[in-house]
């Protein structure tokens, strides 16, 4: 559950002072020479999820640092603001407004880190012809028709679900239990799940769900062993993960894997040792963390190079706290850099989209995360299923895991 967090609109500028040469033409002759990016966050929320808009802050900051380094966008040094949203949708909802509203117009817009800020700022976002790429995950965002200037940099539920499924036949597993919430983006999250499952030709054995009220899950977890899964699939967030984890050691039952979806993989229970997380402890006894193939050591990667940069550039920002996963705002700066250079203009929403609506697994860029392809029927990233790797919970070193099972 939710807590507003009041305030006045804060507002953090990252600025560079290296020259900005003329990398464009076109597009945008009002002589402007700043980048603008807006990003609302809830850094001071409470509970566990600051942390992962502290990170997605960071990685803000790590990417416009890294492009003003390189001279900016089309030539215009890229400022940074902040806007604290205390991780409440109305209240991010009122910010952004009050911010398009006081001007200069932001030329992208980073909405939330989660997608309950995320989704409502979606249609202010559009009204205002903003270009827009998040890393909240939500579904419902991906409707270029409703939504034409925004892009999503997490991969598809079903790019996971593959994975997942793929992993889980290697190991052997015939029949899997799913535990989820019950929000949009978790049943989301489930029946692609789901059908990824079916394809396979295994089966689901029990499916179960948990508000954030729930702090003792052991009945669910009960009925879920009944069906004699031979793996258990976690949907979760925040403080929920420790809950779930919590119930499962309760009633003995750690003989059976337990693989936490790429969202509780997050969740810095899940890679921090006691006292601040489970790490070590019966509570992540045979526990597996689904990531990017970027936080793991040693893992296949399609854009080393560009990884390198980045993990250089978030260290020099401060400490890594969280998985790789959680520092998508970098690949979202780096592929909105990308669209303005190539259609020449930093104003034009639509332009840039048009560019994205292009962007193959071919495309370079200074996107460190993942390879991205969107369409104009699409702009959810597909992933390769090779792309996420599936790892022991362990403590985190620099955002990254040992290596993959």
């Amino acid at each position: 559950m939710r807590k507003r967090v009041g305030g006045l609109l804060a507002a953090a500028a990252v600025l560079a002072t290296a020259c900005s040469p003329d990398t464009g033409e076109g597009g945008d002759a009002a002589g402007d020479d700043v980048y603008r990016v807006v990003q609302l966050v809830g850094q001071n929320q409470a509970g566990p999820a600051a942390i992962n808009a502290q990170a997605a802050a960071h990685a803000a900051k790590a990417a416009v640092a890294v492009l003003n380094e390189r001279g900016g966008i089309l030539g215009r040094k890229v400022e940074l603001e902040i806007v604290d949203d205390g991780g409440d949708p109305t209240t991010a909802v009122t910010k952004l407004q009050a911010r398009l509203n006081a001007g200069p117009k932001p030329n992208l817009v980073l909405p939330g880190n989660t997608s309950a800020e995320a989704l409502p700022m979606a249609p202010v976002i559009t009204e205002a012809e903003v270009f827009s790429v998040q890393q909240a995950s939500a579904s419902a965002l991906d409707d270029p028709k409703k939504f034409p200037y925004l892009f999503k940099t997490p991969p598809i539920p079903a790019s996971w679900a593959k994975s997942f499924v793929d992993y889980a036949k290697e190991k052997g597993a015939r029949k899997v239990a799913i535990i989820a919430g019950k929000d949009a983006f978790a049943q989301a999250t489930v029946e692609a799940t789901r059908e990824a499952v079916a394809a396979a030709g295994l089966a689901v054995s029990g499916e179960e769900t948990y508000t954030a009220e729930d702090l003792d899950v052991t009945a669910q977890l009960e009925r879920l062993r009944a069906g004699a899964p031979d793996i258990l699939f976690m949907q979760g967030a925040g403080a929920s993960v420790g809950y779930v984890l919590e119930s499962r050691s309760k009633i003995g039952w750690t003989d059976v894997p337990l693989v936490a979806d790429s969202t509780a993989a997050v969740t810095s229970l899940l890679n921090r040792a006691a006292p601040d997380g489970v790490v070590g402890t019966p509570a992540a006894a045979n526990v597996y963390l689904h990531v990017l193939a970027g936080a793991v050591e040693g893992a296949k990667h399609a854009n080393p190079d560009a990884l390198k940069t980045m993990l250089a550039a978030l260290k020099a920002e401060g400490e890594i706290k969280l998985p790789l996963n959680a520092y998508f705002a970098y690949d979202a700066i780096m592929l909105a850099a990308k669209a303005a250079e190539e259609s020449g203009t930093a104003t034009d929403a639509k332009a840039q989209s048009a560019y994205l609506e292009k962007l193959t697994p071919a495309t370079t860029g200074l996107w460190a995360l993942s390879s991205y392809t969107f369409t104009s029927e699409s702009h959810g990233p597909a992933a390769d299923p090779k792309a996420a790797a599936i790892v022991p919970a362990s403590v985190l070193k620099d955002g990254r895991f040992g290596a993959a099972e």
